[in-house]
């Protein structure tokens, strides 16, 4: 039964729905992004996580009361490393307040992406990199998690409007700052996040290895990177069993998802692997499901294992 389960399993999934991907508009809405007690995380820890509170981080209104000319700034004589960094966050929170209609100019990101991105997301990276240029050796640890973060956002921002290569190399930049600060939950979910992007934009192979990459630096605050790998393994598992089980396990014990789309998608990916699982057991199983194709394929198997068993 356990051949003629993998064979079924292996034509289950080829007709099921391969990779989820639910519309990019599902991301959006997604409550995973928002980061609480930045300052308050323990280095050995790494207590920083994703919440779902649903709370904006960015108010676009109290923004633009504060905000100063980037020009202003710019040309102050002694202007200090904090003003340039506070002046890269307030450029940073004033674009994602934005959307592509009113985010203003658009330049060429040459010595980063080599692709095109907004001009204030631009000048805010910018000032992060000035300020690091004066920044006391003692305070880099603490503004580089806040710098790992607004590129993170600032990543995530492109991806939703479709800028794959900007992107992508935001992902990966606010990775490897947050790993350089220790911020290992960050990491994870930068990584994770570009994994999920990945399969949108159909690198399966990428986003194996990053899926992969992010699992390593945190599973237990890293919902989305687990789940992922193992409905992305499981497709690429073929005839190898011991794969496929493992793949399955990592979706039966991954936790909720960050938006309603990919949750939906986690439970039906369960309730599938917990149908295979009974009909393999108990054949009489095969009739709980309202999937035909499933039905279909089951009973075809377990008539294959009884003339098996027959002429054997």
């Amino acid at each position: 039964m356990a051949s003629c389960l993998l064979a079924f399993v292996v034509v289950a999934r080829c007709v099921e729905a391969d990779i989820p991907r639910p519309p990019l508009g599902a991301v959006r809405e997604s409550n995973d992004d928002n980061l609480e007690d930045l300052h308050n995380e323990d280095e050995a820890d790494d207590l920083m996580s994703f919440v779902g509170t649903g709370v904006e981080l960015h108010k676009a209104a109290s923004i633009r009361q504060n905000l100063q000319s980037p020009e202003s700034v710019l040309n102050e004589p002694d202007h200090s490393w904090e003003t340039q960094f506070s002046q890269g966050v307030r450029e940073s929170e004033t674009m994602l307040a934005c959307d592509e209609t009113s985010v203003g100019s658009w330049v060429r990101d040459a010595g980063r992406s080599a692709s095109v991105v907004p001009e204030k997301m631009l000048l805010a990276e910018e000032f992060f990199l000035e300020a690091f240029n004066t920044m006391p050796e003692s305070k880099r640890k603490e503004k580089q998690a806040e710098q790992a973060l607004q590129i993170y956002n600032h990543a995530k921002w492109l991806a939703e409007h479709n800028y794959a290569k900007a992107a992508e190399w935001r992902y990966r930049e606010s990775a490897r700052i947050a790993k350089q600060c220790r911020r290992g939950t960050l990491a994870s979910h930068a990584l994770a996040r570009l994994g999920f992007f990945l399969i949108q934009w159909c690198r399966y192979d990428e986003a194996h290895t990053v899926l992969q990459e992010s699992m390593k630096l945190n599973t237990k605050k890293n919902p989305l990177g687990p789940y992922l790998f193992g409905v992305l393994d499981r497709q690429l598992a073929g005839s190898d069993v011991a794969r496929l089980r493992a793949a399955e396990e990592l979706i039966l014990n991954s936790a909720e998802q960050p938006s309603e789309d990919l949750e939906d998608q986690r439970l039906q990916h369960i309730a599938d692997i917990r149908y295979w699982r009974n009909a393999e057991l108990e054949p009489a199983r095969c009739f709980d499901t309202s999937s035909v194709t499933h039905l279909v394929i089951c009973l075809a198997c377990t008539f294959g294992r009884v003339m098996q068993e027959f002429f054997a």
